[in-house]
């Protein structure tokens, strides 16, 4: 088993995604596996904020995020749950206030442990020190024994050299696949997929991206193998290279940005969906891209399935202006407000269920909830988008130039 604890800094983002990361619902079974020690179950990071309010609390360090893994097929979810809840209420739950998460998306079933940086009971602060990790790991080791699992014998604590050239040894390896393999593929997706077929696994912490190499477990964040293998910089990289007409031109979003233009050019898409269209023809995108294009058209053509997105969402529901666009929004933000209440109401009665099939009974009703929660997310950010996405005031006229100069050289 292996054990981990880092800092989380006092940025906004930071610790809503670091709440959001731990508690996915996809990652914890629609949170049926995600305990609340100390704290609102559903405002946990509200509780922590009112502990630091009430004890004048403003430093950096605001919470710590800590992770315990297992061997791959050792434990089941339940009782890895069990075991990283008993972990948090015999460290840290008679002063702290604690999150914890047991996660199931990949092979190896592992706890999130978050953990409020400001005692409740007195305002000190936890440390993380030397002594706080060493007794973390022997407190895990003991649970571990207890429930017939593996640890590791006799742990090295001063052994950092030793680790440090077998990490780098990994990092290379790492930084040599990702080489080949942005050589090898056109598209993001493309890419990682290759990385997965190589025994890599991607995944985001925080706000941050990391990868798991096939022979260690430890996370290894992207940011620590130098800017050009950054997640948006392996992006950049890849559409710095041509890519060929036949990869793009016959996909499904290509295909409907295509019909899109005919209803442009028809003068039957007009607002801000038509502007979108003409932004695509403006680039030489649409309606038959050219092989060598610039660097903005190559990003634009990246985001093909979000301009999709945007496009249906506009056209569809008869959108001509922002106003529209907000009384749009705000519908859709209540149904969301709705659903995330209902499924909220449920994961509150799982909570106080008194048998194991009266949770599941809950945990089924809350899941049912979670792909309609999911699409009104989605419309409600693409909504975002279009809003905060702007176009120079000439698209329009360039794109009507490029169409008239098509039909003219016919």
């Amino acid at each position: 088993m292996d054990n981990a604890i880092k800092y989380v800094e006092d940025d906004e983002k930071t610790i809503e995604k670091a709440f959001d990361y731990i508690s996915n619902d996809e990652k914890t079974d629609g949170q049926k596996y995600a305990t609340y020690l100390n704290c609102d179950a559903f405002q946990p990071q509200k509780s922590m904020s009112t502990t630091k309010k009430m004890f004048d609390d403003t430093k950096p360090i605001v919470a710590y995020h800590g992770y315990q893994s297992f061997k791959i097929g050792e434990v089941t979810a339940d009782v890895a749950h069990e075991i990283g809840v008993r972990l948090a209420q015999e460290l840290y739950a008679d002063r702290f206030e604690v999150i914890v998460a047991t996660h199931l998306d990949k092979k190896h079933v592992h706890n999130h442990i978050l953990l409020n940086s400001t005692s409740f009971v007195d305002g000190k602060r936890f440390c993380n020190t030397k002594k706080d990790y060493r007794k973390m790991q022997e407190t895990s080791d003991k649970l571990c024994l207890e429930y017939g699992l593996f640890v590791i014998k006799n742990p090295q604590y001063k052994s950092k050299k030793v680790n440090y050239h077998v990490l780098n040894s990994y990092m290379k390896d790492i930084k040599k696949d990702m080489d080949i393999l942005v050589e090898q593929s056109s598209f993001v997706d493309v890419f990682w997929d290759n990385m997965k077929k190589k025994g890599y696994a991607l995944e985001r912490i925080g706000e941050e991206y990391a990868i798991y190499h096939p022979y260690y477990s430890e996370p290894i964040f992207l940011k620590t193998l130098g800017e050009q293998y950054h997640y948006e910089n392996i992006e950049d990289r890849l559409i710095d290279k041509r890519i060929l007409p036949q990869e793009t031109e016959h996909t499904k979003s290509y295909y409907q940005c295509k019909e899109y233009y005919k209803k442009y050019k028809k003068k039957q898409l007009t607002g801000p969906a038509g502007i979108r269209v003409a932004y695509l023809i403006s680039l030489n995108v649409l309606p038959t891209r050219k092989q060598k294009l610039s660097k903005e058209a190559r990003q634009a053509l990246r985001k093909l399935d979000m301009f999709v997105k945007e496009i249906e969402l506009l056209y569809h529901n008869k959108i001509e202006d922002i106003n529209q666009l907000d009384d749009y929004q705000q519908v859709k933000q209540n149904e969301l407000d709705k659903l995330i209440k209902e499924r909220k109401y449920c994961y509150y009665r799982r909570m106080k269920a008194t048998s194991e099939e009266e949770k599941d009974e809950w945990s089924a009703k809350a899941k049912q909830f979670t792909p309609a929660i999911k699409k009104l997310r989605m419309e409600v950010k693409a909504c975002d988008n279009i809003r905060n996405r702007s176009f120079k005031d000439d698209v329009e006229r360039i794109a009507w130039k490029k169409i008239k100069q098509r039909e003219q050289s016919r």
